[in-house]
């Protein structure tokens, strides 16, 4: 993940720097998001098939390599818009089976109390807000030291260094329940529907992942347009990181006084009121500080409804139904990226972020709808 955000902002400051457009930053940068959308469904299949510890060593060793490319075209010329964005493809086709496989495999390790799941997901994410703290500025030195090609060949050997690490550390016996043989990707699709929980928050993930890769990738824009320093863009996204990172570890002191449940509701919400602010005039202070706020309502409300959503999925239908889940609400960043590009360039980033806000607020009310129809369900073992 450190060299994914070192990616994050290395990636759109190339495409800035080469072709000067926010359009084609968008275009590109969505194109290995696209990639989520066209193999997350057929990857749940592949993932429940295979099992998490096979998906996340398969994925990141295939993913060293891919990104390395990157630089290692454009140092001899041949790297090409079309070969950029082939690239960048085939690097998200591995995202989607790589979250869930994450989250399907902590039950495995921690049980299937949602109380022990959430603490598994805070402390994972908490790793993830980690990079996202460090990485981003880091990124934004070593860009004006390095040029942003070194940096995205450095991503590839994050990769190389996760699949060792992963293929050390992971046991093998681990007891993950085998799925049905047939079937998988329609029972996932019938877990989602008939789940009016599961539906909901899908559904509101697609928005709200949406929103959040919208505004991220237009960080680097507005800093482009208007100050010129890659190191401040670096900075803004690691505001971010902070604020989620000091969420994950509210996550323990919260759940002593409320259920994973309301703590999701409450993060949640409170990241639907804090977008408001993207309706005011921001200067970089501002921002980095809406940033840092937004952050620690992610951090907080992302481990409980990981853990919420988790136990109520099937044990043997987790894997492919996260994957599914993964794939549709990061079609929601596609969609996001893709865009985000063009409203400015037509719209201006004060009607954009208007824009955000209002994606955002429908969100939340798809998250309230799901909440509200949960159901006393038995108590997991442990």
């Amino acid at each position: 993940m450190t060299g994914s955000q070192l990616s994050a902002v290395a990636l759109p400051w190339f495409v800035l720097e080469s072709t000067g457009s926010p359009a084609a930053m968008g275009r590109v940068m969505a194109a290995q998001m696209v990639a989520v959308a066209v193999f997350g469904l057929l990857g749940a299949t592949l993932a429940g098939r295979l099992g998490p510890r096979k998906v996340l060593l398969f994925s990141d060793t295939a993913r060293a390599p891919l990104i390395a490319l990157v630089p290692l075209l454009h140092a001899v010329g041949l790297l090409s818009m079309p070969v950029f964005m082939v690239l960048l493809f085939a690097v998200g086709s591995f995202f989607a089976p790589y979250v869930a496989s994450q989250q399907a495999i902590l039950p495995a390790v921690v049980g299937d109390d949602e109380t022990l799941l959430s603490k598994a997901n805070a402390r994972l994410q908490g790793a993830t807000r980690l990079t996202i703290l460090l990485g981003p500025p880091t990124a934004g030195l070593l860009i004006a030291a390095l040029g942003a090609p070194a940096v995205l060949f450095l991503d590839g050997l994050s990769f190389l260094a996760s699949a060792l690490l992963l293929r050390w550390g992971l046991p093998r016996d681990l007891p993950i329940p085998a799925p049905p043989r047939r079937g998988r990707l329609r029972d996932s699709f019938a877990v989602l529907v008939k789940d009016r929980l599961l539906g909901g928050w899908t559904l509101s993930q697609v928005l709200g992942e949406g929103a959040w890769q919208a505004l991220f990738a237009l960080i680097p824009v507005f800093v482009l347009l208007r100050h010129g320093s890659s190191a401040l863009a670096g900075v803004l996204l690691g505001s971010f990181g902070g604020g989620a990172l000091l969420g994950t570890f509210l996550v323990g002191p919260a759940l002593r006084r409320l259920s994973n449940l309301r703590l999701a509701v409450l993060g949640r919400v409170g990241q639907g009121i804090a977008f408001l602010a993207l309706l005011l005039p921001l200067g970089p202070v501002s921002l980095a500080v809406f940033l840092a706020v937004v952050g620690v309502l992610n951090g907080l409300s992302n481990a409980p409804m990981a853990a919420v959503r988790t136990a109520a999925i099937p044990a043997p239908l987790r894997s492919a139904t996260l994957t599914v889940i993964a794939a549709s609400a990061l079609s929601g960043g596609t969609l996001g990226l893709a865009v985000a590009g063009t409203a400015v360039e037509s719209a201006g980033l004060t009607r954009t972020f208007a824009g955000l806000v209002a994606i955002q607020v429908c969100g939340v009310v798809l998250f309230l709808l799901g909440a509200t129809a949960v159901r006393r369900r038995p108590a997991a073992a442990t």
